[in-house]
């Protein structure tokens, strides 16, 4: 299943914003709404690719001819990420940013060829996960012809030890498969950026992401061991040591790095035990900086939660709006803002921490 070429999520489960919503944001943002039918995909025009035959025959050798798309419909689609920015260009039909190719390879020996084949004949690549980037991750730079690396074939869980609690991922595998794969073995990664629907494990790590429940589980950057990177000049495996005191840490080079040193093709993270106990629950505040101040006093002095969020009061206001209470006096009765407390773990473990939650943010 691909996301919507022009916007976010399922096509299938698209509904239009209710008039009283659109209303709500047009009075508080000042938002006005601009009725306009969407370019259809296949009314854009799409370059033609720059592939010569030498390349293509390159890139058919590394990964296959069937793995190696040019079909319009498929280049459109990774093409940029989805940052405003982004759909606003592509709504408009702008696609100078097209990748010549894209490609989909199904294991590490693959993309070790294609950044061959690539470095070869001049090409730029792109790896691309879950499409879900908002800070310019997938933008190639202008000047040269790009292809876009797909790994959605590279979508395993190769290995897991119970009882290092440790699993080996590979990058092109989405967030919910890899939960819904260690669940069936008890355990969890916990990481839940706003993304996960379709983000990926490759994007999680290139990208140091930070999710809702990184404040009990960590970012993710905290819950990698090792990582292997496939690079034009070869394979870089960070090894898997828990510690070292020799210098520098190689992880945190290739963590964040957006994929400009190579292409992640495998990564180790820690696992934990699926909670026994989840619990949530919302605390209101009179104002943000008096949220703030609670939930600093949370995270300096603990007992911290698995979820810590705190929203200001237009996204409160608007988080809680019901659509048809909306200029019935919504917006009185949802003054303030709103924090999510959640509590995951034992349910000893999950009580204790919850109580002293409570006691330090009703100071």
């Amino acid at each position: 299943m691909d996301m919507l070429w022009s916007g976010w999520g399922d096509p299938a489960r698209a509904t239009p914003l209710p008039d009283s919503v659109t209303g709500l944001l047009r009075d508080l943002l000042g938002v006005k709404p601009r009725a306009q039918e969407p370019l259809a995909l296949e009314d854009l025009t799409v370059p033609a690719s720059p592939l010569d035959p030498a390349a293509h025959r390159a890139l058919a050798a590394a990964v296959g001819e069937e793995h190696v798309r040019t079909d319009p419909e498929t280049r459109i689609r990774h093409t940029r990420g989805k940052s405003t920015p982004d759909l606003l260009r592509i709504r408009e039909g702008d696609l100078s940013d097209v990748p010549a190719a894209v490609l989909l390879p199904a294991e590490h020996d693959d993309v070790v060829a294609v950044m061959a084949a690539c470095a070869e004949h001049g090409l730029a690549l792109v790896p691309f996960g879950g499409g879900t980037s908002v800070v310019g991750g997938l933008a190639p730079d202008r000047g040269r012809p790009f292809v876009a690396l797909d790994l959605r074939r590279m979508d395993r869980l190769t290995d897991l030890d119970p009882v290092s609690r440790t699993a080996t991922l590979q990058p092109g595998l989405r967030a919910p498969q890899a939960e819904a794969l260690l669940a069936e073995q008890g355990f969890t990664l916990g990481h839940f950026p706003q993304s996960y629907e379709w983000a990926t494990i490759g994007g999680f790590a290139a990208t140091r992401s930070s999710g809702q429940a990184s404040a009990g589980y960590g970012r993710f950057d905290e819950m990698v061991l090792s990582l292997t990177l496939a690079t034009p000049r070869g394979t870089l495996d960070t090894g898997r040591a828990p510690r070292s005191a020799a210098g520098p840490d190689l992880r945190q080079l290739v963590l964040g790095s957006e994929g400009a040193f190579g292409v992640i093709t495998a990564v180790t993270v820690r696992i934990r035990p699926v909670p026994d106990t989840r619990v949530y629950e919302g605390w209101r505040f009179a104002s943000f900086a008096e949220g703030t101040a609670a939930l600093r006093r949370l995270a300096q002095d603990g007992p911290r939660p698995t979820v810590l969020r705190l929203s200001d009061e237009t996204e409160t206001l608007i988080g809680l709006a019901q659509p048809d209470a909306i200029g019935a006096g919504a917006q009185e009765s949802s003054a303030g803002c709103l924090a999510v407390v959640g509590h995951e773990g034992t349910a000893e473990d999950t009580a204790h921490r919850r109580a002293g939650a409570a006691a330090v943010l009703r100071a």
